[in-house]
């Protein structure tokens, strides 16, 4: 489902934490699970062959998602619940639209209750209906992710009508009839939320001083234990090298991941290590040899807490990917 389809495409389905690749339309993204459950999420999609798309997820798991979007496409997600969760290096709040502009490299860390409603367009179809809302014709578009927070009012009404639009378009993509075009209910959509950009100039939401700070900190940090996870990464070298305390350190993890910097470098191992048992058979590697080359090195740790994790052992991963 990362891909665009050649037909209309419609799926309402509960997938658990490692299904959630497939969870945001024309995005393939890597997912790294940040705590154990498994408890399913719900995913709606609706896909034209037109390259427009309604999504609607409820996630009930904490992951850290990666993943680059579409170089054609833009993005405007409507938050219904945020539950301290981020998209971009934005801090989400119920009643916040976010616009993603094509080619952005989007990241998101994911906390339970996070609730949405994005619907993915053309990126000339946004430009024309912006231009009708600024008054003027616009030569390009932002680059760059933005926000805007709503009244609670008009927030509302704009996911009741996303979703009444997603309800009529699920049962007509059923019968396979979906337009390539976009119906006439999703372009009055964006153009309440080109007015409401085009009206933000005192509702503009954007990081505080201190909460951006600790997102670069955070972002930064994992992007060195991912460069590093094979070496043995001790908090104070993380300390020096992202040039914090390990007071700032731990705070920023907390806001950013609401896990510890401790507990996100082993969340990172065992989802790295999982990746690597998928396969491990055909590459002939062993247990062992996939948790040596994630950094693990107490066997018994790495065992009870994979299981924890995913619910099953190491090599229960690796012999259910050598039947498959």
């Amino acid at each position: 489902m990362t891909a665009w389809p050649s037909s209309p495409s419609y799926r309402d389905v509960q997938l658990g934490p490692d299904d959630l690749t497939s969870a945001a339309s024309g995005l393939p993204v890597k997912i790294d699970r940040l705590s154990p459950g498994y408890v399913p999420s719900r995913i709606r999609q609706i896909q034209s062959p037109g390259k427009w798309a309604l999504d609607l997820p409820e996630f009930n798991c904490a992951f850290r998602a990666n993943g680059g979007f579409d170089s054609g496409s833009v993005a405007l997600v409507a938050i219904e619940r945020a539950c301290g969760s981020t998209i971009c290096g934005i801090p989400l709040e119920d009643d916040l639209i976010l616009a993603i502009p094509a080619g952005t490299t989007v990241t998101a860390t994911v906390r339970p209750g996070l609730t949405y409603v994005v619907a993915i367009v053309p990126t000339a179809t946004w430009m024309e209906i912006q231009s009708v809302a600024a008054g003027t014709v616009l030569e390009q578009i932002s680059d760059r992710p933005s926000a805007v927070r709503l009244p609670a009012h008009e927030a509302q009404r704009i996911r009741r009508l996303m979703k009444s639009m997603a309800d009529h378009l699920g049962a007509i993509a059923s019968d396979s009839v979906l337009p390539e075009q976009l119906p006439g209910a999703f372009v009055e959509y964006l153009g309440m939320v080109a007015d409401a950009f085009a009206g933000a100039d005192n509702r503009e939401t954007g990081t505080t001083g201190s909460t951006s700070r600790h997102l670069r900190q955070a972002s930064a940090a994992e992007d060195f234990i991912r460069t590093h996870i094979q070496e043995d990464i001790r908090i104070v070298r993380l300390c020096k090298e992202i040039g914090v305390s390990r007071r700032q350190l731990e705070y920023a993890f907390r806001t950013t991941f609401a896990v510890t910097p401790l507990e996100f470098i082993r969340a990172l191992r065992l989802n790295e290590a999982r990746r690597l048992l998928t396969t491990a058979r055909a590459d002939g590697l062993s247990v062992t040899a996939v948790a040596m080359d994630v950094g693990i090195t107490h066997l018994g740790r790495f065992a009870a807490n994979y299981r924890l994790f995913f619910g099953e052992s190491p090599y229960e991963t690796l012999q259910r990917a050598g039947r498959s």
